[in-house]
């Protein structure tokens, strides 16, 4: 009996062993064959680098601020070679942010190296990998609609200063409106503005301010402006109001952002250095010596020198029709010279006090067809308004825009708010 237990034995085994193919047919209990998931554990990485941010003081440089952090004269040339093909390190300014990484917070394996170029931009280096090979990043920038609104008490400034604005703001604001207010002379207590503009951040920091989307200012007498930023297509961006045609003019209102009028036009003025009354033929804005000038259209420069009693001057023709004129500059723009093209608001000179002149100022002359004529009064048409093929989207972006604008809170109109008259939408 034991012999023929053996011998099934090994008959069974044979016959396993030669038909390896699984069966045809499903077996009759398919639980026996269920199969349990295996059960994965999710393997997280956690970071263990560890970064130190550092700045190159005044009178240091970046190779004895690396010396510091063990990198070696060798390593430092190296870094120093290879940035010059982006950036170069060898003259970088003081108060230079940069920052090492290490593997982790033992600080032996040193990962990368970045060096903050600009607000926006970051020299960086991985050290794991040799050579050593700079690459540039591109900081992501994130916006911030702020909407402000002021009433003007004293001045323009003071009113952005009492709505908690930034007053680097307010020169945008006049460039919105400078065809229809001269913000040198026009500008009065009672006179309210208000505006949305994009605020930039990088990494939570604010670093600067992007366009104004939409601006009013209404003044105290009655008139009334709005300026929504719009880019038709196939064209660069500008301001239009809300029908559509455009805030531009043939000419701005004035040849400085800002000024003080100290002489008007006139048949016959007393002449404070010749002692007799001759015509002023033109208006003078009382400003400090540098102040820029502007050129108030596009033009031509026809005379740029020195011209006598007119101290330095630069003429310009800006059609067949009109010229304008700026005496007793300070000096020129780089590069200007007779022959130069100009475009309107392009800074061509600077306030002075040559030639008769009695202080620091400008005289700006207008002419019509040769003559003289008042600046200030002379009325022009406007640029081109929204292309009739952009009126919808243009529609589209002025409601927006507009809907955005503070309320005017006339009723705190001489008082700041502990929170000033701000609002904060996110993008």
């Amino acid at each position: 009996m034991n012999k023929l237990i053996v011998f099934s034995f090994c008959t069974t085994l044979v016959v396993s062993c030669s038909n390896p193919k699984p069966p045809t047919t499903a077996p009759q209990n398919d639980s026996a064959l269920t199969v349990e998931p295996a059960q994965v554990e999710e393997v997280v990485a956690v970071d263990k680098s560890h970064t130190e941010w550092f700045a190159i003081p005044a009178k240091s440089t970046t190779f004895t601020e690396l010396r510091k952090l063990d990198f070696t004269a060798p390593e430092i040339l190296e870094l120093v070679s290879a940035s010059k093909s982006i950036h170069s390190l060898e003259r970088i300014p003081a108060g230079t942010k940069f920052s090492v990484t290490w593997s982790d917070d033992t600080k032996t394996e040193r990962a990368k190296i970045s060096f903050a170029t600009s607000k926006s931009k970051r020299l960086e280096f991985d050290l794991t990998e040799k050579p050593w090979t700079p690459s540039e990043i591109e900081l992501p920038i994130s916006k911030l609609m702020r909407t402000f609104t002021g009433t003007v008490t004293t001045t323009l400034w003071d009113s952005a200063s009492s709505a908690g604005m930034a007053p680097s703001l307010i020169p945008e604001l006049a460039e919105i409106f400078a065809w229809q207010v001269d913000f040198s002379r026009e500008v009065q207590p009672g006179d309210r503005w208000r505006l949305v503009v994009e605020e930039k951040f990088i990494e939570d920091e604010a670093v600067g301010w992007g366009p104004v989307l939409a601006a009013q200012f209404h003044t105290k007498s009655g008139d009334k402006y709005t300026g929504i930023r719009f880019a038709p297509e196939g064209e660069s961006a500008s301001y239009f109001q809300e029908d559509g045609s455009s805030l531009k003019r043939m000419f701005l209102k004035s040849p400085l952002k800002f000024g003080r009028i100290s002489s008007r036009f006139s048949k016959s003025r007393f002449h404070p250095i010749l002692k007799y009354n001759r015509p002023h033929n033109g208006v003078d804005y009382a400003a400090p010596i540098g102040t820029p000038v502007r050129t108030v259209g596009d033009g031509r420069v026809t005379f740029v020198g020195r011209n006598g009693g007119s101290g330095k001057m630069i003429k310009i023709r800006h059609n067949s029709v009109y010229t304008t004129a700026y005496l007793h500059l300070n000096g020129y723009a780089k590069n200007l010279r007779r022959g130069s093209k100009v475009e309107q608001g392009q800074v061509i000179g600077y306030v002075g006090n040559t030639g008769l002149s009695t202080g620091p100022h400008l005289h700006f002359s207008f002419y019509k067809h040769g003559r003289f004529v008042d600046p200030l009064g002379v009325k022009f048409p406007s640029a081109d308004p929204v292309p009739e093929s952009s009126m919808t989207a243009f529609a589209s972006v002025a409601q927006n825009s507009l809907a955005k604008l503070p309320e005017w809170n006339l009723d705190r109109e001489f008082a700041q708010s502990e929170e000033g008259e701000m609002d904060i939408f996110l993008q």
